[in-house]
């Protein structure tokens, strides 16, 4: 009797297994339907993470180049008002310190005792790209640009993601060739997860002389405050020598009360722009 009751048993929860690994790999293979591009976008913007405040701890790699820099960070952010980042050693001793804020982009390196303070023009024209608040902030954050305005949409699938982009694109491209610009023009391209409707992947093409861009890359998603957030995330600028930012988060929590504390002493020496 225990011996037809063990191999019921077992073949029992054999059925369960291979039904269960059929029914993940049917699930996998399942083709994910076409929609609307409004419609992704509408349940995109529905799901977007909702806070006041962010603060995260994360390892980080910095690329540039062939060149490596491992390091850890402690980010805060104030929707909308500030951005602070404190830059430690594997050993712990913070190295660096930076507070963004609308206007004003803030550096202290306290390893060679030195600051410096002024606007986004100086750090666009050290990345060779234009940058402000508001990107950094929704690159950081995985969320739509609050100053990308759509038109012309259209939408189609790309390895299992929806894609969405504008139809004019060609037409952009034209006027950049042909240098008709007055100022520099942004296009973006957003992936986006069909399960959770979580933008994966984003890019952004300024097109002008130079067409630079950016890219974003969401690899996982964990709720934070029953929220999804990015886990981790890989940014890349097209600059000269080719940079490349890939961060894992920690420790990570929503709507606390924070600090953004920031002095620079008088005994460290401006950085000369």
């Amino acid at each position: 009797m225990n011996k037809r009751f063990i191999y019921f048993l077992g073949s029992f929860l054999l059925i369960v297994f291979l039904s269960s690994c059929q029914s993940q790999r049917v699930q996998k293979k399942k083709p994910i339907k076409l929609m609307g591009p409004e419609y992704v976008l509408d349940l995109m913007h529905a799901g977007e993470s909702n806070f006041t405040s962010f603060s995260g701890k994360a390892k980080v790699d910095f690329f540039e180049g062939k060149k490596k820099t491992p390091f850890s960070a402690q980010i805060r952010i104030q929707t909308d008002s500030a951005i602070w980042i404190s830059v430690s050693s594997g050993i712990g001793i913070e190295g660096a310190r930076i507070l963004l804020t609308q206007d004003s982009v803030k550096y202290v390196n306290r390893l060679d005792k030195s600051y410096f303070v002024s606007d986004y023009d100086f750090l666009s024209t050290l990345l060779d790209s234009d940058i402000d608040f508001f990107m950094i902030q929704a690159l950081l954050t995985a969320k739509d640009f609050s100053w990308q305005k759509y038109h012309n949409l259209k939408a189609k699938l790309d390895n299992q993601l929806y894609q969405i982009e504008s139809t004019n694109r060609h037409k952009l491209k034209k006027k950049s060739k042909l240098g008709t610009f007055d100022e520099p023009v942004y296009y973006q391209s957003l992936w986006i997860d069909p399960d959770i409707f979580k933008i994966r992947q984003i890019k952004i093409k300024e097109l002008g002389k130079e067409n630079r861009k950016i890219l974003a890359s969401y690899n996982q998603y964990k709720k934070v405050d029953n929220q999804f957030f990015p886990h981790s995330m890989n940014i890349e600028l097209d600059t000269e020598n080719g940079m490349r930012l890939e961060l894992v988060y920690y420790k990570t929590s929503m709507n606390e009360t924070l600090e953004f504390p920031f002095s620079i002493s008088k005994k460290y020496s401006p950085i000369k722009l």
